[in-house]
């Protein structure tokens, strides 16, 4: 084949070979730039901040996107509803109706058009009476309120879930994935990493032997079942009535498992659920940090602290002086001054 049919192929390669060249330059940029900027000092210190900030704005993005996706279907999955009831409830009085009338074989019942209508009328207040009595739920227009859906996408990074509501619409749902897979994560890293920095000063201490700190994960501990056994004292009194499937509530979110019984519980009482329930995985994770410093103190904690506290000491201790010596005989050495 003649070399100036392969010409535009050989350019083509040339330019892809450069292109990659420069995309992995520039990739080993940027990548080296991020890791500098994480090591610094003021990134670490406001390091807390910045995700809690990151996490409530993703939080809120995410209520606000279910709101959007599920407001219209729920309204009109409300009406549809109420609908059918009504038209049910009207065909029902009309069987019964006929029923009666036409049933009647030894009576001579003479009844007009608007007495008929009358007489169904009553049965469907009956209906509705009785309905009443069967304690039926329907559908609620705040199902998706705003707050509704604040508590689903806070439930969803607490993975205590919400199997009581679903969303319907496929945007909502194909949404609900990638929430999970990115809040999931940054959720918990962020607990784990405002945990991380309010007891590793206290981990640190020299005086805080192996012992000790055994009888520290069993105090926070015992701290997590009083805060769960409070937050199912606070659910019985403001929320259910029922005393131990409170507390069946309280220790099933506490560990991050689906709410039970959620008919019975108001979306107030599933917000301030969701909130201790935050609280209860915190002291989950302090119990874990704990009991790792138990088993892993040094490769953990305090090797990195020694080999932070050896750098300040090189940075302090200034650099010796050295000084030439030129002996009788001509020969040179080298003395450090003092």
């Amino acid at each position: 084949m003649p070399t100036s049919l392969l010409f535009p192929f050989h350019f083509i390669s040339n330019r892809l070979d450069t292109f990659n060249q420069d995309m992995l330059e520039r990739v080993k940029a940027s990548t080296s730039r991020l890791s500098s900027a994480t090591r610094s000092p003021h990134f670490q210190r406001w390091s807390p901040i910045i995700l809690v900030l990151l996490t409530t704005v993703f939080i809120l993005l995410g209520a606000t996107c279910f709101y959007l996706f599920e407001r219209d279907p729920q309204e009109m999955t409300v009406r549809k509803w109420y609908m059918n009831l009504t038209v049910e409830r009207r065909q029902f009085a009309r069987s019964i109706s006929s029923r009666i009338f036409n049933d009647t074989r030894n009576l001579l019942i003479i009844i007009d058009r608007e007495q008929t209508e009358r007489v169904q009328t009553l049965l469907v207040e009956s209906l509705k009476r009785y309905e009443d009595k069967l304690s039926i739920v329907p559908p609620s227009r705040r199902e998706w309120s705003w707050v509704s859906s604040f508590n689903f996408a806070y439930s969803l990074l607490l993975t205590v879930g919400a199997g009581f509501k679903v969303p319907v619409t496929i945007g909502s749902q194909i949404f609900a994935i990638f929430y999970c897979l990115i809040g999931i994560p940054l959720f918990y890293s962020t607990l784990a990493l405002i945990v991380y920095r309010l007891i590793s000063p206290v981990l640190k201490w020299p005086s805080l032997t192996r012992s000790r700190r055994f009888v520290l994960m069993l105090a926070v501990f015992g701290l997590f079942i009083l805060w769960t056994l409070l937050i199912g004292l606070c659910l019985y009194y403001q929320v259910l009535n029922d005393f131990w499937l409170s507390i069946f509530n309280a220790f099933t979110g506490s560990l991050t498992v689906q709410i039970p019984s959620p008919v019975h519980i108001t979306t107030c009482g599933v917000l301030f659920l969701n909130f201790a329930a935050t609280i209860s995985v915190s002291l989950l994770l302090l119990i874990l940090l704990v009991s790792l410093s138990i088993f892993f103190p040094k490769e953990l904690l305090l090797q990195e602290t020694d080999k932070a506290v050896e750098e300040k000491l090189e940075r302090l201790t200034p650099p010796p002086k050295f000084q030439v010596i030129v002996d009788e005989a001509g020969e040179s050495k080298l003395t450090t001054t003092q």
